[in-house]
């Protein structure tokens, strides 16, 4: 079953700004842009590689944030060239 239908149609890379006031990225994403290393690297291929087998904790991976609306739509620039 694909959950994207079941739910309806999920957009992609909906910005939104979280109660916390940080900024990310709802909706269907690309890796890129949820995951970063928990050293603040980015993650190679073989980090989410693992990740979509164990899960991104393992990875060494923790969910992206940007701190500012300008920083958040940069990085969707650079993930979508």
């Amino acid at each position: 079953m694909n959950l994207g239908n079941a739910l309806g149609n999920l957009p992609t890379n909906n910005l939104r700004q979280f109660p916390s006031g940080r900024w990310g990225f709802a909706g269907i994403v690309s890796a890129r842009l949820c995951y970063i290393c928990k050293d603040g690297s980015d993650p190679t291929d073989e980090q989410f590689a693992i990740a979509r087998q164990h899960g991104p904790r393992l990875a060494g991976l923790k969910t992206r944030a940007f701190a500012t609306k300008q920083e958040a739509l940069t990085a969707l620039e650079e993930a979508t060239k």
